[in-house]
């Protein structure tokens, strides 16, 4: 959809696409700018906007990844090519007016993502499933340090007064380590030579004559690693949620041996923050 020309009511209508999946909400303000925001509004929320008939971004990487909404309301907005031999299928005419169609783009989307060998429901799976329930979810407690994140989240089940809980959390270098080398390898694969040795603090050490996405390798990585830290305290709670929510609907997707780990790990990060309360 590179050069079409867009407009507000576009990106409103992409927004709306973006928050029906990801259970986010979003607000414009006077500035026509559109704030999508996660559990409430904070300075790290990204914002979309329309200019010149373009869309434009507060964060780069967020842009690319809302920009594959807006193309599937650019395309509902656009007929297919006539051809005289073969009948148009339903799902390949735009509803009138140019909505965007969103029980096709919902049927399209991705449900499951392979772990251990295994496909497990993804987040926007478990979210409709939940919705359908009509189950209620809270978030009990959240919140960030330097070093650690967490969310605590209650699902209920309103027909049957039952609820589930489940929190999880992140420890900054665990997190930051991780999130580099899945970075770093998923890049290596494109770019030759790419990671050249492993530094002092054990993060991938980057070639620096190699340039992604007009940065420096090793500068664009670090800038990946820290946004990805700056949203982690979302993603814990968005993980507890899918993870109450499977309780709740008696579906487990771990092993044994997966759910002692977990547990483990959730008890020394507990104790962990006790100490430095302490």
């Amino acid at each position: 959809m590179a050069g079409r020309t867009v407009t507000r009511e576009d990106i409103q209508a992409a927004a709306k696409a973006y928050c029906e999946a990801t259970g986010m909400i979003f607000s414009e303000g006077e500035d026509k700018k559109i704030r999508l925001i996660k559990d409430s509004p904070g300075d790290n929320d990204p914002l979309v906007w329309e200019e010149a008939g373009q869309l434009k971004g507060s964060d780069p990487e967020f842009v690319m990844e809302f920009r594959e909404y807006l193309n599937e309301v650019l395309k509902a907005k656009v007929p297919p090519r006539a051809n005289a031999n073969v009948p148009a299928r339903p799902q390949d005419v735009a509803p009138k007016g140019g909505e965007f169609d969103m029980a096709n783009w919902r049927a399209r989307q991705a449900k499951t993502y392979s772990v251990a060998g295994k496909n497990a429901p993804n987040a926007f799976a478990v979210s409709e499933e939940a919705n359908k329930r009509r189950l209620c979810t809270q978030i009990m407690d959240s919140g960030r340090t330097k070093d650690l994140v967490w969310g605590h989240v209650r699902v209920t089940d309103p027909a049957t007064g039952q609820f589930r809980e489940d929190r999880v959390s992140h420890e900054k270098e665990t997190f930051v380590l991780l999130k580099a080398w899945e970075d770093a390898n998923s890049q290596a694969k494109f770019q030759k030579g790419l990671i050249i040795g492993i530094a002092d603090n054990s993060m991938p050490e980057l070639n620096p004559d190699i340039r992604i996405k007009g940065m420096p390798a090793q500068l664009w990585l670090t800038m990946q690693v820290m946004r990805s830290w700056s949203m982690a305290d979302r993603d814990a709670v968005t993980k507890a949620e899918r993870r109450a929510q499977l309780k709740i609907m008696n579906r487990e997707w771990r092993d044994e041996g997966e759910i002692v780990l977990e547990q483990e790990e959730e008890r020394a990060v507990q104790d962990s923050m006790e100490r430095a309360r302490a």
